[in-house]
């Protein structure tokens, strides 16, 4: 970079030393072009330097990840080992405990646990368009019907 200042200003110095701005147009010209070349250095030399102070931004802020991630996995990490097999025999029975829904309204399927059909004063409401799906309350489930005045009608558990 000090280099290119440095051609530059040699440029600049000679078309002042031979006054290029008075020998005419092309003197005229010339004279421009080693301003506008002047100009252009310095916005490289202050483009250079913020990009330096950004990366340097950007290390300080991959050091700090890094950290949280040590903080946050490594402690997961720990504790996934001492019950590594505690929670595969969790996954395999929570596979079968689910209830698959279709919503009445915008007909789309949902999962839910089958422990919150057998739990009082639960709601289940569709992911997709938030209408209730279940309301264990009046243990039913709603269900879309075309003979019902309000279009929909309850299945009662």
């Amino acid at each position: 970079m000090a280099d290119l200042r440095r051609r530059v200003s040699y440029l600049s110095g000679m078309a002042e030393r031979y006054d290029l701005a008075d020998q005419g147009r092309e003197g005229k010209i010339l004279a421009e072009v080693v301003e506008v070349l002047r100009e252009l250095s310095l916005d490289v030399e202050e483009v250079q330097a913020n990009q330096v102070e950004l990366e340097e931004y950007v290390e300080e802020i991959d050091s700090d990840l890094m950290t949280l991630e040590e903080d946050v996995y490594v402690d997961a990490t720990e504790e996934m080992d001492d019950d590594d097999d505690d929670d595969l025999r969790i996954e395999e029975e929570d596979d079968e405990g689910y209830i698959e829904l279709e919503c009445p309204v915008c007909h789309q399927d949902s999962f839910y646990n089958e422990a919150l059909f057998n739990e009082d004063g639960i709601q289940l409401s569709c992911p997709h368009c938030g209408n209730i799906v279940f309301d264990s309350d009046e243990d039913c489930i709603v269900m879309d019907d075309d003979d019902d005045d309000d279009g929909f009608d309850k299945e009662y558990l």
